[in-house]
C-alpha cells in the first residue's frame, strides 16, 4: 500500500521529466504543498510545476493532486442530483426548441396550449433523466472539485495502483470518462519507476479570477499562488 506522499513525490517527478522531453527549458519550478492566495481560498495542491514556454515566455503551470486508498472516498463518482436535474432541464428545453415549429404547426389543428409544449418539456426531461441516469455527465467527484481548486494550464490526478485497482471496472471507466471530458489527466502510481499515464490532459487556454469583487480574463495562472514572485524570478 502506497502512502499518498510517496504518491504525490513519485508522480511529481514522473510530470517533470514528462514536460522536461515535451518543452526543454533550462529551469522548471516543481514543488509539494504550494498554496494558493488568500482571495483564491488559500488551497494547498498537492504538486505544482512551472516553467516558461512559448514565443513570450509566459509561465506554464501544472497542478497536480495526489490520492491513495486511505482516501478512496474521494475518488469514487457520485450521482449528483443539481446536474441530472440541470442536465435534464437543458436536453428537455433544447429539444423542445429544436421541434417548436411543429408545435406551432400543429398548434391550431389540435388546439394545443403552451400549457402542453411545457408539460412536453418535463416528459421529455423525464425520459432523458430516466434513460441516462447512470451517465458520467451526471456524476460529481470530490477530488476533481478539490483539483478546481488549483488553477494550471494543466492538471493531474495522481493515483496510488492498490487504490485505482480497487475500484470496480465500471467507476474506473466512469472516472476516467469524467476526466477525459473535463480535461484532467491521470496518472497511476505503483513504484518510483512503474508510473502509467491513463488519461492525458487538455490544455486550458484560459481562466478567470474574481478579484474586489470584479471578473477578470486572465491567461497567467500563476497569478492565482501565494509564491508567484520567487517563481517567476526562479524560472527565468
Amino acid at each position: 500500500m502506497l502512502k499518498e506522499k510517496i504518491v504525490q513525490e513519485h508522480g511529481l517527478q514522473f510530470l517533470k521529466n514528462y514536460y522536461n522531453n515535451r518543452f526543454f527549458r533550462k529551469r522548471i519550478f516543481l514543488a509539494t504543498e504550494v498554496s494558493t492566495k488568500q482571495i483564491f481560498g488559500g488551497k494547498r495542491a498537492d504538486g505544482l510545476i512551472v516553467f516558461q514556454k512559448g514565443i513570450w515566455r509566459k509561465p506554464f503551470v501544472v497542478s497536480m493532486e495526489a490520492k491513495s486508498i486511505k482516501t478512496l472516498p474521494a475518488i469514487k463518482p457520485q450521482l449528483d442530483y443539481r446536474r441530472l436535474l440541470r442536465n435534464s432541464c437543458r436536453f428537455g428545453g433544447e429539444f423542445c426548441l429544436v421541434s417548436g415549429f411543429i408545435f406551432l404547426f400543429f398548434q391550431e389543428r389540435f388546439g394545443l396550449s403552451w400549457i402542453d409544449l411545457f408539460l412536453f418539456l418535463i416528459v421529455v426531461a423525464s425520459v432523458y433523466a430516466f434513460t441516462t441516469l447512470k451517465s458520467h455527465r451526471h456524476q460529481t467527484v470530490d477530488v476533481i472539485d478539490q483539483l478546481k481548486q488549483y488553477p494550471a494550464n494543466e492538471q493531474w490526478l495522481a493515483f496510488s495502483g492498490d487504490a485505482f485497482s480497487s475500484l470496480a471496472p465500471a467507476i474506473q471507466k466512469m472516472l476516467r470518462a469524467i476526466c477525459s471530458r473535463k480535461g484532467i489527466g491521470i496518472l497511476i502510481i505503483k513504484r518510483k519507476n512503474q508510473v502509467r499515464m491513463l488519461v492525458k490532459p487538455k490544455r486550458n487556454r484560459s481562466g478567470f479570477l474574481e478579484k474586489r469583487g470584479g471578473w477578470h480574463w486572465i491567461s497567467d495562472f500563476l497569478f492565482y499562488y501565494r509564491r508567484e514572485a520567487e517563481i517567476r524570478e526562479y524560472i527565468l
